[in-house]
Parts: structure tokens; C-alpha cells; sequence
């Protein structure tokens, strides 16, 4: 496999893309035309359960999204110890961070049955964001809804862990 942020699975044909894309539901707020100029930067792939997606500390930043399948996100909390802190269901997309900021992945990302993704790396996005501006920016935009509702939740869980009963 030729994208080291996979541990293991088959890359899909191009051909099945622009029906994956529109299943993914990340995309349907796409135009027909800005999802036919997608389907160029976007690849994808079956994953096995039981397989990472994403490493934590790894820096082959991309966007994923789950078309199909479950994926856990588990946080390194000592060496060799991991927690898990989120699943994560059909038409979410993980690692978004990493598209903007350029910084490793946060947490890891491990199927926990047969998936199906969608990935555009970090070198795709950028120039994808330069040759199409406009779709860029409904992508950035996207992804910093996504980013602020994910914050706002982590902050709403921090406040009733640390309230006084």
C-alpha cells in the first residue's frame, strides 16, 4: 500500500468514486460539478477491522471519511497504553485537523468492523484548495464547523467532569 497512514487495505477503483463520494454524506452540500472535480482528489479504500487508519504522532496528515464500517479513536496515554475516546460512525470525518494545521495526528484511529474510507491527503488538499478556490473554501469551512462543534462538546464534557456536585 503507497499511503503509510494505513496499516493495511485495498485501494478502490477510480471508477467508484463519484457514487462513494455522494454516499459518504460528508458531500452532499456539494454541487454535482464541484463533486465530479473531487473525485480527482480523493481516494479510497476497504479497510479490515481491526486495522489503523490513522497513528497517533504520525504526520502524513489527510482527511478521512467513513462511507461505511466503525472506527475507534483511542488517545496514547502512557507509553504502550492507549484509552479509547470516541467511535466514530458513517459520514464523519476524522483526522481534519491535521489538513489545516499540518501537525501529527492526535490520536489513533483502529476499524472495529469491515470500513470503508475515503481519503484526501494533506499535498491534495492544498493544491486542490489552490486550483479551486471555491471548493476549498466549503471544505475549510466544513471542516472548521466540524473542528468547533467537536470543541464546544469537549468543553461542555470537561465542565461537567470538573462542577462540583
Amino acid at each position: 500500500m503507497t499511503d503509510s497512514y494505513i496499516e493495511n487495505g485495498t485501494s478502490l477503483s477510480a471508477d467508484k468514486l463519484s457514487e462513494l463520494i455522494s454516499r459518504s454524506g460528508f458531500f452532499n452540500d456539494f454541487e454535482a460539478d464541484e463533486k465530479s472535480v473531487l473525485k480527482n482528489w480523493v481516494k479510497a479504500y476497504q479497510i479490515p477491522s481491526g486495522s489503523f487508519i490513522l497513528k497517533e504522532g504520525l504526520g502524513d496528515n489527510c482527511l478521512c471519511v467513513l462511507v461505511d464500517g466503525v472506527v475507534d479513536i483511542y488517545k496514547e496515554t502512557e507509553p504502550d497504553k492507549h484509552m479509547k475516546i470516541a467511535t466514530v460512525k458513517p459520514h464523519e470525518p476524522i483526522g481534519e485537523m491535521g489538513v489545516v494545521d499540518g501537525q501529527p495526528f492526535s490520536a489513533s484511529v483502529i476499524t472495529s468492523a469491515d470500513s470503508l474510507i475515503l481519503i484526501i491527503t494533506k499535498t491534495d488538499f492544498d493544491i486542490l484548495t489552490t486550483r479551486h478556490p471555491n471548493i476549498g473554501v466549503r471544505l475549510l469551512r466544513k471542516i472548521a464547523a466540524i473542528i468547533s462543534s467537536r470543541l464546544r462538546s469537549t468543553t461542555g464534557r470537561l465542565a461537567d467532569m470538573l462542577s462540583p456536585e
